[in-house]
């Protein structure tokens, strides 16, 4: 069965290249896609995905909080923030949300699909945390 990811970020034309990076390189089938966190998080409610990619910076809802959300609804769903900010001044906030990996978006093409391989194989990707033969 293939995995079902749910995508939300508040800029189409993010939400397009993800899209074709995912269907491109996998056989992973984006379930829902939403325009920022509380929709999001309703998507989720209604259908639980496998994983959910979430920008950091959304309206109605960030993605800090929409994980929140997302893991309430979803407890088996695991989470990839990407964000155009570093992650070092957010991973704290990022791993206690229960958030299991980031990409910088500058990095998405080359670490998005490594990044939720790895988060679905029960590790974590995080810039201090990646595997050294992914950096």
């Amino acid at each position: 069965m293939a995995t079902r990811i749910l995508l939300a970020d508040d800029h189409e034309s993010a939400r397009k290249m993800i899209r074709s990076i995912i269907t491109a390189s996998t056989d992973w089938q984006i379930i829902a896609e939403a325009s920022d966190g509380a929709e999001a998080a309703l998507k989720a409610h209604e259908n639980c995905p496998d994983v959910a990619i979430l920008d950091f910076q959304m309206p109605r809802m960030n993605g800090i909080e929409a994980a929140k959300k997302i893991l309430e609804y979803c407890p088996a769903a695991v989470i990839v923030t990407e964000s155009l900010h570093e992650a070092a001044m957010l991973l704290d906030q990022l791993k206690k949300a229960g958030i299991r990996g980031f990409v910088q978006k500058s990095e998405i093409q080359s670490e998005l699909v490594p990044a939720v391989q790895t988060v679905l194989q029960g590790g974590e990707w995080f810039p201090k945390t990646r595997p050294a033969a992914a950096r």
